[in-house]
C-alpha cells in the first residue's frame, strides 16, 4: 500500500514531537529519554547487562556509550551530545531501512469501511509497517481513522503511517437496519454466529422492523460488508459517547 495515500488523508490528528527534547545526554540523567536511547544502544549491539533500559543512566549506560563512540570515531568521553546523537539515529535508520518486499503485507480499508479508534497512551506514528523508524507521537485520547491493518492485527494504517494496535481501542459504534424480515433476521443472526461476532442484535418488531446492533473495530468492518452485500439498508454509523 501505497503511504502517500495515508499522507493525503486530513483526519484533523493532533501529531506532537517530544517537548523540547535534551540536546545531550549525560550520567544522572534519568525518564523516557534515556530509556529510548537504552534501547537504541542495545539495538546497535551494545549491550546493557546489568539494568537494561532502566531509564537512568548510569556507568554501565557510559561504558556503553563510550564503547559505541569509540568504534564510530568520537570523542569517548561517555556523553551522548549532538554528534554521538546523530550517529546512534543514523545507524538505527540505516539498521530500520526495510525493503518493501519484507514489509508486513496492508489490508486496506479505504474510505468506506474505515473505522475510528481512540490512543490509549501516548502512541508513536511508524514509517513502516513493520513498525520501525518512529516519526512522531499520537496524543493519549486522540481520535482518529484506521485505513487498513497488518497480517495479525499488529498495527493498524492511519494518516502518516502506522500506530502499533495494542496502543489504540476500536471505538463501539450502533447500526441500525430497516425492513428486517424474519428471514433476514434468521440469516443476520446465522452470519454473526459464523464470524463469531457476540455483540446482540436487538430486534424492533413494531412498524418497520428494524434491528440494532454495536460492533467496533474489524467486527463492525464485517457487519457493514454483509450488509452492503446483501444490499440491505442501514442508517449511518453513530459514535457512542
Amino acid at each position: 500500500m501505497d503511504l502517500d495515500f495515508f499522507k493525503l488523508i486530513d483526519s484533523g490528528v493532533v501529531i506532537v514531537g517530544d517537548a523540547n527534547p535534551p540536546s545531550s545526554y549525560r550520567k544522572g540523567d534519568s525518564g523516557l529519554g534515556v530509556k529510548e536511547l537504552q534501547q537504541k544502544i542495545m539495538k546497535l549491539g551494545y549491550t546493557l547487562p546489568k539494568y537494561g533500559d532502566d531509564g537512568s543512566y548510569g556507568d554501565e549506560m557510559v561504558f556503553a556509550v563510550k564503547a559505541f563512540q569509540k568504534a564510530n570515531g568520537l570523542i569517548d568521553d561517555g556523553i551522548v551530545g549532538e554528534k554521538t546523537l546523530a550517529k546512534i539515529d543514523d545507524l538505527i535508520k540505516a539498521l530500520n531501512k526495510s525493503k518493501e518486499e519484507d514489509l508486513p503485507k496492508v489490508t486496506s480499508l479505504g474510505d468506506k469501511y474505515s473505522f475510528q479508534v481512540k490512543t490509549k497512551v501516548a502512541a508513536g506514528v511508524y514509517k513502516y509497517s513493520n513498525l520501525a523508524e518512529k516519526q512522531k507521537v499520537i496524543v493519549a485520547n486522540t481520535i482518529f481513522s484506521v485505513y487498513g491493518y497488518t497480517e495479525g492485527v499488529k498495527a493498524w494504517a492511519v494518516p502518516g503511517g502506522f500506530v502499533m494496535a495494542n496502543q489504540v481501542e476500536p471505538l463501539p459504534v450502533i447500526l441500525t437496519t430497516g425492513g428486517l424480515s424474519k428471514e433476514m433476521e434468521a440469516e443476520f443472526r446465522a452470519f454473526l454466529k459464523g464470524e463469531g461476532i457476540d455483540s446482540e442484535l436487538n430486534v424492533h418488531a413494531k412498524g418497520n422492523p428494524s434491528a440494532e446492533i454495536t460492533v467496533s473495530g474489524l467486527q463492525l468492518v464485517k457487519v457493514r460488508q454483509f450488509l452492503d452485500g446483501k444490499d440491505w439498508y442501514y442508517k449511518n454509523v453513530i459514535h457512542i459517547k
